[in-house]
């Protein structure tokens, strides 16, 4: 899982790396002068690893098929739905009237479809949920060219640290959030953050926000030095500093909202949760109404 987002060093280390010269950039990373050349040395890389963690995205805690169960059950109907099952259940095999007996079971099948239909569809619906997340890692690269002590080399994308340098070429997914060194003609497609259908294309100077917008104001499309993880290369080839991995990159800061959405109660929930309490109220006091009468007035 590598280090827990809220204590990564990255939290405090962002900088607006569009608006900054790729010296400038190097420089605040602590970083030798020529990195673009040499590279993290083995030593430092491992080093980073060990201080930002892997370059890998926290998973939310899985939720196991019996909690999903239980979630979907936990519910005032369905112990009503359950304690009739058990009555009828217990009629079916006691009585000897095989019309009673013949309902009495017809009733306990259906309830229990019922019950298990309205499991079925709340837990198909979760997994759906669940699906937008694991759909952001599969969008992720599974490994790297970097230059690392003086040597293209590959190694896996969750090895990847800020600081490394990263090359780019046709069709290669980015595997985090780059500040481009070197171009040539190149462009990448980032539907998958800004919607923009159209390849952008890069370049390697700073950036100057327009007029009265802050640096973190300028939308991702118009950062033309920067290449974001899970996104492509569409033509042309590139370099780049790794200056976020993991949660930080632009793809993991979606992750995280997407693992820390809160499944919250519309009004009409609620208002349901407060019907069946009072249905469950009346159905008992019915039924002790009911029993009373039988035990005391009939013979």
């Amino acid at each position: 899982m590598g280090t827990h987002p809220s204590e990564n060093p990255q939290a405090s280390e962002q900088a607006p790396w569009h608006t900054m010269s790729i010296e400038e950039s190097i420089a605040k990373m602590g970083l030798k002068a020529d990195l673009q050349k040499q590279g993290l040395s083995v030593d430092e890389a491992a080093s980073r690893l060990s201080k930002y963690g892997p370059n890998k995205m926290t998973e939310k805690e899985k939720v196991t098929i019996w909690q999903r169960i239980w979630h979907q059950i936990n519910n005032v109907l369905v112990y009503v739905l359950i304690t009739v099952a058990v009555v009828s259940l217990v009629q079916a095999v006691t009585t000897d009237n095989s019309n009673t007996r013949f309902t009495a079971w017809f009733q306990v099948a259906l309830i229990l479809s019922v019950i298990i239909l309205n499991t079925w569809i709340g837990i198909y619906q979760e997994g759906n949920a669940e699906k937008a997340a694991d759909a952001l890692k599969n969008m992720l690269s599974t490994d790297a060219r970097v230059i690392r002590g003086g040597k293209e080399i590959m190694i896996p994308a969750g090895d990847i640290v800020p600081g490394d340098i990263c090359l780019l070429g046709l069709g290669d997914k980015i595997p985090a959030d780059l500040r481009l060194c070197s171009v040539s003609n190149m462009a990448t497609g980032e539907a998958a953050l800004t919607g923009e259908s159209v390849p952008i294309d890069k370049v390697t100077e700073a950036l100057s926000p327009p007029d009265g917008l802050d640096p973190e104001q300028v939308p991702l499309g118009d950062r033309k030095n920067m290449a974001y993880s899970a996104t492509l290369v569409a033509q042309g080839s590139g370099m780049g500093i790794a200056i976020a991995t993991g949660d930080f990159t632009q793809i993991g800061t979606i992750n995280r909202l997407v693992n820390n959405t809160e499944t919250i109660k519309t009004d009409v929930l609620k208002q349901i949760d407060q019907v069946s309490k009072y249905l469950f109220v009346c159905i008992c006091t019915m039924c002790t109404a009911t029993f009373l009468t039988a035990f005391f007035y009939t013979d």
